[in-house]
């Protein structure tokens, strides 16, 4: 199988060593936890059900690429050749990071129908491109391993938009049964857990999201956003303590119920405030 290992040292050859933290800091950008974030924010800001249905793309991505990386067993690049401290598993093709920034970050243009808006595809695909190359800069990628996971990152946005027809529920059930059918595979990476609680999360929520208000003004959405992001964060501190699977898939669940959930508990604590001003 080719892998550009040549073209991959040439690329990070060319690299200086002060480039590694500016790429370890632009590969955190399609770390799973990150990713779901980036989501996060922009469900409570944006279309709620286009970003529901990208959110479902993702955590489907990530139940099938967890047993796509076990089942061909192929090692990371050489760890010698890291220029920055990063976490290596045993497995290396194609590039996870790579598949997934093309899946979530591609998969907004595609859902927000903004494939013939220049910009949008000049940021999503400068996002994608940045993070592969972070990747092969750090030596955890070869060159191939990024091409293969972006394009198969394209594949399985154009899978599921014809599977799921705009349906975020059905994209969350498509996920629940890749990240089912992954935690029985063995050697399969913690995420095949976290996949498993979201998309039960995003199946248990799904049919409230064209229920939920708007922010009725951009303090509201402001609010919205930091609020959700503190407790996102709040979560995230709490996964560090658990090592019971269970706990995991029900706390991962919890995530996206919270996502899900902000913006109906945000806005009516603003309109409580707002009736109790009047009152006064």
């Amino acid at each position: 199988m080719i892998r550009f290992e040549d073209e991959s040292e040439a690329i990070r050859d060319a690299a200086s060593a002060e480039s590694a933290d500016l790429a370890a800091a632009v590969t955190s950008l399609a770390e799973p936890a990150v990713l779901l974030t980036i989501l996060a924010v922009v469900f409570w800001v944006g279309n709620r059900r286009r970003t529901a249905l990208v959110l479902s793309y993702g955590v489907a991505a990530l139940g099938f690429y967890v047993s796509l990386e076990a089942l061909l067993g192929l090692p990371h690049s050489l760890e010698s050749a890291l220029l920055a401290p990063a976490e290596v598993g045993a497995d290396g093709f194609p590039s996870g990071h790579a598949f997934g920034a093309m899946v979530v970050y591609g998969g907004l243009v595609g859902a927000y129908e903004r494939l013939r808006d220049p910009l949008a595809v000049a940021i999503a695909g400068a996002l994608i491109v940045a993070v592969s190359l972070s990747r092969v800069i750090l030596g955890t990628h070869y060159l191939g391993d990024v091409l293969v996971g972006a394009a198969l990152g394209v594949g399985f946005v154009i899978a599921m938009n014809r599977l799921t027809r705009g349906a975020p529920v059905v994209g969350f059930l498509i996920a629940a049964v890749l990240a089912g059918l992954a935690v029985f595979l063995p050697e399969t990476a913690a995420y095949d857990v976290l996949a498993l609680g979201a998309a039960l999360g995003g199946l248990l929520t799904a049919g409230w999201i064209d229920r939920l208000p708007s922010p009725r003004s951009r303090l509201e959405a402001a609010v919205l956003v930091v609020a959700g992001v503190a407790v996102v964060a709040a979560i995230r501190l709490v996964e560090t303590a658990l090592e019971f699977a269970p706990l995991l898939v029900a706390l991962y669940a919890a995530f996206v119920a919270w996502v899900v959930f902000a913006p109906e508990l945000v806005g009516r604590l603003s309109s409580a405030l707002d009736r109790t001003r009047v009152e006064s």
